[in-house]
């Protein structure tokens, strides 16, 4: 969703008739509002839980809450375990990195203008995914007054760095991802 300096809603009234594009247009006006209420006011980081740790073999991420820059909520309900990365693609480290991401879901059959039929989603299901990558997405981010500032832009937050050693992939404890207090 584009960011808009001006919000616009659908002004109802008794007789309206309302058309999909309507109430988009309020979806979108509530979602950017609540977006540009987390990015200016909260920022960006992670909300609580999203404790990475590694065992048996597997990476494990928490349940928690987090903010991106673009100031989508993401939300971890169940814990996620993750095959390590291969230290032979990626080298001695990688960031654990979670995205912000929407999927269609429960089709429905549609007719169609020239008499066939298809399916439309009548859900947009808000779910996220996590990677690994080389690169810290939230480097070069400021950090104001016990706040980090989000940028407005669709990136993915790291909310990780892993270090391969001898013994395996470790967590490293070093790294602390942004947080909102």
């Amino acid at each position: 969703m584009a960011e808009s300096t001006n919000f616009e809603r659908t002004r109802f009234h008794a007789g309206q008739l309302l058309t999909a594009e309507d109430f988009t247009r309020e979806q979108d006006y509530l979602r950017g509002k609540q977006k540009r209420h987390n990015r200016t006011l909260h920022g960006f980081g992670v909300v609580a839980g999203l404790r990475v740790t590694i065992g048996a073999g597997r990476v494990a991420v928490d349940p928690g809450v987090a903010l991106d820059c673009e100031g989508n909520e993401i939300f971890i309900g169940e814990p996620q375990q993750l095959a390590p990365p291969s230290s032979t693609e990626c080298g001695r480290a990688v960031y654990v990195n979670l995205s912000y991401a929407e999927e269609s879901a429960d089709p429905i059959p549609v007719a169609c203008a020239d008499e066939t039929s298809a399916t439309q989603a009548t859900t947009i299901r808000e779910s996220f995914e996590i990677c690994f990558g080389q690169e810290n997405r939230t480097r070069g981010h400021r950090h104001l007054r016990a706040r980090w500032l989000a940028c407005g832009e669709a990136h993915p937050l790291t909310i990780a760095k892993l270090r391969y050693t001898s013994q395996g992939w470790r967590v490293d404890r070093r790294y602390r991802p942004p947080a909102i207090r």
